[in-house]
């Protein structure tokens, strides 16, 4: 599909329907989808990491900002198509004990939404204790002395894993609870290496990990109906790390150090699940504290990732899975970081966060862009030799 013929604002509409980007005719001389601007001038600090709620009608994200002379990390929802926006913090929650609310805790640092979208899972700062996981259906709570992160959903939305510190301080392990009872979280893993960074096969009980030792990282997957961890990546001393199954399950990405002289440059990967042959998709990829700095296309076809290319701005690039064609520049944003992509309807909705080069130059912080691609549109897009076009006026 011809990108010249794609030219459409996005505009904001408050009656517009939920999950769905309003969209109206521009000029002709535009080339490429417009881009949507969320949180442009709201927020004193960067925007970080955000992440489209299931069906696609809010985005959150995370922002560090001063407030009454304190530096506090929080994350807030906003309404994709309205004026809606509020903060993430609950004023009650199942997992507070008695005595403890919001004012307990000083920062929330990470989030994931849920499938239904009704509910979330959240990484909080506790003032008096550790950082722990927060679960907003029911009262689960990782309990004990050590620190948890990285909250890993299910795709049905039942169980979550996450990250715990281990009590003697040696490492870190994986751990799960269901999200529907009050079952006890349950540890998997029991080992001298640190696990990290789990994320969830699509349609099976399986949940693909780093295990990192004093060699380096290396991916593993953990089956729950066996209880077998066994490897998938060991390329010996080099750092395999940030894996995640494609929508479809036949295929896994990581980023790795392999072919980088001084270890700094993360490349990413893709490998048939069956198969031993890793593909090296996009060369020297960004990530960032919470992203994997790539996110897959839901058909599983193609990667969306940020080159870490001071030079070139951090430019945002599509790139096809089996590593035939260089990646493509999506759009002239700056600062490109924290990629995110999901389905609505038959559209492809993408975020990201960039410079707000519309703000003063005293206020350029990273917001948040949000996209729609029609069917077909990224593959005709991968590999194009098109100049990107700019990023829309349109605000959320």
């Amino acid at each position: 599909m011809d990108r010249r013929l794609l030219a459409l604002a996005l505009l904001v509409a408050l009656n517009a329907p939920s999950g769905e980007l309003r969209a109206e005719p521009t000029s002709t001389e535009d080339s490429g989808p417009k881009v949507l601007r969320v949180g442009a001038g709201i927020h004193s600090g960067d925007l970080f990491a955000p992440q489209l709620r299931p069906d696609g009608a809010w985005v959150a994200y995370g922002v560090r900002e001063e407030k009454k002379g304190t530096f506090r990390t929080s994350y807030y929802a906003r309404e994709v198509n309205g004026g809606l926006f509020h903060a993430i913090w609950p004023k009650a929650h199942p997992s507070f004990t008695e005595g403890e609310g919001t004012a307990s805790f000083t920062d929330l640092t990470d989030f994931a939404w849920l499938p239904d979208g009704r509910y979330n899972a959240m990484v909080v700062e506790h003032k008096d204790l550790q950082q722990e996981v927060l679960l907003q259906t029911i009262n689960v709570r990782f309990t004990g002395s050590k620190n948890q992160s990285e909250p890993a959903v299910s795709p049905d939305g039942s169980q979550i894993a996450i990250v715990s510190e281990q009590e003697d301080g040696n490492g870190t392990e994986l751990w799960i609870s269901d999200t529907t009872d009050g079952s006890a979280p349950l540890q998997l893993t029991f080992s001298d290496a640190s696990e990290r960074s789990p994320s969830w096969h699509p349609t099976k009980p399986q949940i693909v990990h780093e295990l990192r030792n004093r060699l380096g990282g290396d991916i593993y997957v953990f089956d729950l109906e066996t209880f077998e961890q066994r490897p998938l990546v060991r390329a010996g001393t080099s750092d395999e790390t940030l894996p995640s199954f494609a929508p479809d399950g036949r295929r896994f990405a990581y980023l790795s150090n392999a072919d980088s002289r001084d270890g700094l440059r993360w490349d990413l990967f893709v490998r048939e699940a069956t198969d031993t042959l890793a593909r090296p998709v996009v060369r020297n990829v960004r990530r960032s504290e919470r992203s994997k700095g790539y996110a897959w296309d839901p058909s599983g076809r193609h990667v969306v990732a940020v080159l870490d290319d001071a030079e070139a701005g951090y430019p945002l690039v599509l790139a096809s899975v089996d590593g035939t064609s260089e990646p493509t520049v999506l759009f002239n944003t700056k600062d490109n970081m924290d990629p995110s992509m999901i389905a609505v309807g038959d559209a492809v909705r993408l975020t990201w966060v960039a410079i707000d080069e519309k703000a003063p130059e005293d206020r350029r912080y990273r917001i948040v862009y949000v996209v729609d691609f029609q069917p077909g549109e990224l593959g005709g897009l991968a590999g194009s030799a098109d100049k990107p076009p700019a990023p829309g006026s349109a605000d959320g």
